[in-house]
């Protein structure tokens, strides 16, 4: 039997209480560049955090020192970070910006490297910062077969605590990212237990074989929920359920190479109260041969319930995919962002089969 390989790519440390939200990049030369948020000064998600890299010249089987990527310049921190290499070799760079500690004035920034990933030019704003708040999920840059890039994100209405309402939206870009256009707003509402809820949140996005784009969204209604653009983002359907249990916790889903089919990653779990975001275990894989509308093979990842499982990415380099997650602690209690760390799951593309 084929197994995944797991690694600590950045182990946390008192100096490093939380290593978490990152993403991979695969370069054609086979570098993978490594990139995260690194909380130095608090393990809360207004804590303060620059994002770090680390390099591997051999496909993870070693890694370089940490290297600073983008230096804290928020009023609490940058995190979240996207990097993505398109077919021109250009290399996106997609993060979080976050200001003050209700992390509600929060925005969307873009950047690039012409250099694969040895310089980058000034993070911009994707957003008009004075009248729309929110951010993107880590690992969530795409670039269309049409050469459109498009960046799934989170936007809300209020910028403070407990009002307003998030949607999601589909930011895209028709000249390489040095301009960005929204999409409509897509909303998530419904009833569980007899309480209203309300919100779409940090939403994933893969293209499917069609030229459609299928976004999958973090509710708090015990499920994950899907929306489709068949305009390349410019437009997106109203939202639906997907039947996949998930407490409110992202996921990540991309294409296999070998076969054309879908992989999905996430907490395949009820949440333990409504609208909760726990239980984050354990960490699941399921399987679409139909481009989103049905799942299969489901396969538990990280099955030890005794530990979180938290902001999961997959990418695919050739036959392997690399799920890229945060490991906290969790013993039945509220998942605690406290002694993250980052981890590297190697998997062959078999195993998701077998």
């Amino acid at each position: 039997m084929i197994e995944p390989d797991f690694q600590i790519v950045a182990p946390h440390s008192a100096e490093w209480p939380r290593n978490s939200e990152g993403d991979v990049a695969v370069f054609p030369d086979g570098r993978w560049l490594l990139a995260w948020s690194a909380f130095y000064g608090g393990s809360h998600d207004h804590s303060p955090a620059h994002i770090m890299g680390r390099w591997s010249h051999d496909k993870g089987e070693t890694w370089g020192d940490p290297i600073m990527l983008l230096e804290n310049d928020g009023g609490c921190n940058v995190i979240s970070v996207s990097v993505k290499v398109y077919r021109d070799g250009t290399v996106g760079f997609a993060h979080s910006r976050t200001d003050d500690e209700s992390c509600h004035y929060a925005w969307p920034f873009y950047r690039w490297s012409e250099d694969g990933g040895r310089s980058w030019g000034r993070h911009e704003p994707m957003v008009d910062m004075k009248t729309q708040f929110g951010f993107p999920c880590n690992g969530r840059l795409m670039e269309l077969s049409g050469g459109r890039l498009v960046l799934p994100i989170q936007l809300n209405t209020q910028p403070a605590p407990g009002q307003g309402e998030s949607f999601v939206h589909a930011a895209y870009s028709d000249d390489a990212g040095r301009s960005w256009k929204l999409s409509n707003p897509v909303a998530v509402r419904g009833v569980l237990d007899g309480k209203q809820m309300v919100g779409a949140a940090e939403p994933a996005a893969f293209e499917r074989k069609d030229g459609s784009i299928m976004f999958l969204m973090r509710t708090t209604l015990g499920k994950i929920y899907a929306a489709e653009s068949t305009d390349g983002g410019e437009t997106v359907s109203d939202s639906y359920d997907t039947g996949l249990d998930s407490p409110a916790a992202p996921c990540t889903a991309a294409r296999v190479p070998a076969t054309g089919d879908v992989v999905l990653v996430w907490n395949n779990a009820r949440p333990d109260e409504p609208g909760s975001g726990r239980p984050r275990t354990p960490l699941t894989a399921a399987v679409s041969r139909d481009d989103g509308r049905t799942w299969g093979d489901f396969k538990d990842i990280e099955p030890d319930t005794s530990r979180s499982y938290m902001y999961p990415v997959i990418i695919f380099d050739g036959d392997t995919a690399l799920v890229l997650y945060s490991e906290g602690g969790y013993g039945g209690g509220p998942v605690t962002w406290n002694n993250t760390s980052l981890k590297l799951a190697r998997i062959p593309y078999q195993w998701f089969y077998e």
